[in-house]
């Protein structure tokens, strides 16, 4: 019994279990004394039994009637018979009592180290599938951020390009213009205006793009297509709608909102058709951004007043907020964004924490309000 009750008390020390397992293990150290200490109780009234009957044995009977004195004799030794199977009964049942508490303290033991290794188990593989997301996620981060890049540098490069080509053209038909104006006087004082003002619209269409849709006093209709210099663009063609002051100056009005030229005032037709042209171009990559924008959030532009919206709807959640953007004039080359407003469910945000670039794109302001969202989450 000892033996056993030594072992599950190493049991319990290797263990660190709460305090309803401190109060077992000393429950059963001193269930075990009490044990022993009855044991021992025993083990005198044994003795004192043996010592009784020894001294039953050497009283002299002579005097006493054999009868008699057998007959005390066998009842003291059934009394005492039947004491020793009563204490040895009782000794047996705290004794199988004391066995079975112990056998299910070591089966609660045996349990609650399953359940500990379980655990730590459990915590492990928890740790190595958060590690592995976590690697993963970092890995995705980074493959994105670089495709990204490399996308934007491709389509910078591509629109260089286009711009390029464009000048170029745009200079060489300023040159042919130039060099057609004295036919053109020279024509129209012979009455021939209308043939050569044909072919000048020809050339001008085929080499920048420019047809002239319409002439009546003092206005002409002109139209932009883009796509003639750079068939990939997807601009729609600009109406260029040209007027003569009466001071013989030239006053140029389109249908794209976005376009300033309140700062072009000049008698040079073609620089200032060649100007605005150029101007046009140069949003092409605005509108390429926001077209692929557009496949990534819930955006929309308002050209009329140049705010672009964002919608933001967080993963597993009713609540949504709404960013209001100001697309600055000459944005990307000589403007800026900024952020004028955001308006939750709860009413509008005071403080937004912002991008780290200096000037950041409508992009970056984009990628960092959805990072920093996920993060809330």
């Amino acid at each position: 019994l000892l033996k056993e009750v030594e072992v599950a008390r190493n049991l319990l020390i290797g263990c660190e279990e709460d305090e309803r397992t401190v109060q077992e293990e000393a429950a059963v150290v001193q269930h075990a004394v009490g044990q022993r200490r009855n044991q021992k109780m025993i083990f005198r009234q044994q003795n004192t039994f043996a010592l009784l009957l020894e001294a039953v044995k050497s009283i002299e009977v002579k005097d006493l009637d054999k009868s008699v004195q057998q007959r005390d004799i066998k009842a003291k030794l059934k009394e005492t018979t039947q004491k020793w199977k009563s204490l040895k009964a009782e000794c047996r049942l705290q004794e199988e009592e004391e066995l079975q508490d112990i056998s299910e303290l070591l089966d609660k033991l045996e349990t609650l180290e399953t359940k500990k290794r379980a655990l730590g188990d459990a915590i492990q593989l928890y740790e190595a599938k958060q590690h592995q997301l976590e690697e993963a996620l970092k890995q995705k981060k980074i493959r994105l951020q670089q495709e990204h890049k490399l996308w934007l540098e491709k389509e910078v490069r591509r629109l260089e390009r286009a711009i390029e080509e464009c000048s170029s053209c745009i200079t060489k038909c300023r040159v042919a213009i130039r060099e057609l104006e004295p036919v053109i006087q020279s024509l129209a004082e012979r009455g021939n205006l209308n043939h050569w003002l044909s072919r000048l619209s020809q050339t001008l269409e085929t080499q920048s793009g420019i047809k002239v849709l319409s002439v009546s006093g003092n206005d002409m209709i002109l139209n932009f297509d883009a796509r003639v210099l750079n068939p990939v663009t997807k601009l729609l063609p600009l109406l260029i709608t040209v007027s003569w002051t009466a001071d013989g100056r030239v006053k140029i009005e389109t249908n794209c909102s976005f376009l300033d030229l309140l700062d072009m005032a000049t008698v040079d037709l073609p620089e200032m058709i060649a100007e605005v042209s150029k101007r046009y171009i140069s949003q092409a990559e605005l509108w390429s951004e926001i077209q692929c924008l557009q496949q990534r959030f819930a955006i929309d532009w308002l050209e009329e007043r140049r705010t672009l919206t964002f919608l933001h709807l967080p993963a597993g959640s009713s609540s949504h907020v709404l960013y209001t953007f100001l697309v600055e004039p000459g944005y990307p080359a000589n403007g800026g964004v900024r952020l004028c407003s955001v308006q939750g469910q709860n009413g509008a945000f005071d403080t937004v924490v912002q991008p780290s670039s200096a000037q950041p794109t409508l992009c970056d302001w984009l990628e960092h309000l959805n990072s920093v969202s996920s993060l809330k989450e």
